[in-house]
């Protein structure tokens, strides 16, 4: 990661990557997938998942439409990829890793056993070194150790994360590839962030809830929400995790509004006397915007005055300019990338 070259190499320049680039690169790669599969499903910017299921008559074979595709994306491009062909997403996933820059791989499950079983833990897709660290303590080294733990125990320790580890070690995954448009409507959008180290720092916490209520409040504002119920998710060095949540009487997708009710929901021993290594920032109750449905100014937002528990209602000529003001920095990030312009909040996170 970057916090890391950054550690190993603190003379290095760090340069911002040119965003336009990324966005053309995407949308020629999403019209190239869409060509060897009607059942696309965008991960990122550089990544998807795609259901070949019924194209082999067409293409000749799974492996022969992932060569075509392949070979499709470099004259276009003159970029390489890794492909993983698997009966499920998670190993494919897995499999695009195992022969990197420019492979190809099939696996199913008998060759995830033989592959990934003798591994550690961390080789798994979503299993981090936090992860790898709490599992060795149980004596759970190897991907083998935690296919044969029982998922009780697992749950027992990371609540319904336990399942879900219980469930990638043994290659099980039946989820369905979707098109963007057929997944349901969002139940809730969040953002969370273990940190590089665990911090013992009001100042950052405070950083670091407000640089993820700024990213909450964007996406909802790009794909038009609005949401009631704020919730934070705080985990402590020993990974004791909580959750609190407040509902608001009016629904909102502002930044000021989310972090002021978010941070408020932070216990006040968390950053003082409790190491805290996980934040997360939640917004659910969630209603999707209409196009010429915009609730009235005065309707959209609270303010949260300091040092009080009353929720007042913003005067509408204030409402009007912070939602011009909001409406112009996304814009300029929608433009020029998100780095662009940043929250003063937010810059103290530079300290971990």
């Amino acid at each position: 990661s970057s916090i890391q070259a950054k550690k190993l190499c603190p003379d290095a320049v760090f340069i911002s990557a040119g965003l336009r680039g990324y966005v053309y690169a995407s949308a020629v790669m999403q019209k190239i997938f869409e060509k060897y599969s009607p059942q696309v499903q965008p991960v990122s910017f550089d990544e998807a998942f795609l259901d070949i299921t019924g194209t082999e008559r067409i293409h000749g074979g799974a492996v022969e439409m992932v060569m075509a595709m392949k070979n499709e994306i470099w004259s276009t491009l003159k970029l390489t990829c890794s492909v993983g062909i698997s009966p499920s997403r998670y190993l494919a996933k897995l499999a695009s890793g195992l022969d990197k820059p420019n492979g190809l791989t099939v696996m199913d499950r008998d060759k995830f056993k033989d592959v990934f079983f003798p591994r550690e833990v961390d080789s798994l897709w979503g299993v981090g070194d936090s992860t790898k660290k709490v599992l060795a303590k149980r004596g759970i080294i190897t991907v083998a150790d935690l296919a044969r733990t029982d998922s009780k125990l697992l749950r027992s320790i990371f609540g319904k994360n336990g399942d879900s580890l219980s469930v990638i070690s043994r290659g099980v995954d039946n989820a369905k590839v979707m098109r963007y448009r057929d997944m349901p409507n969002d139940k809730s959008m969040s953002h969370e962030t273990t940190l590089s180290v665990d911090i013992l720092d009001p100042s950052l916490i405070k950083g670091t809830i407000l640089w993820l209520s700024d990213k909450v409040a964007r996406r909802m504002r790009r794909n038009r929400y609005l949401g009631r119920t704020i919730s934070v998710k705080v985990r402590a060095a020993d990974f004791k995790t909580i959750t609190r949540s407040f509902t608001l009487h009016r629904a909102t997708d502002r930044c000021d509004v989310i972090f002021h009710q978010a941070l408020r929901l932070v216990p006040k021993e968390y950053g003082m006397r409790t190491k805290v290594r996980l934040l997360g920032v939640r917004v659910s109750h969630l209603k999707k915007v209409i196009a010429g449905d915009e609730p009235k100014a005065g309707n959209r937002g609270i303010k949260i005055e300091a040092g009080s528990n009353q929720l007042e209602l913003l005067s509408e000529a204030k409402e009007v300019e912070v939602g011009k003001l909001t409406g112009a920095l996304d814009s300029l990030r929608d433009r020029y990338g998100e780095h662009v312009i940043k929250l003063a909040g937010t810059m103290i996170r530079k300290a971990y």
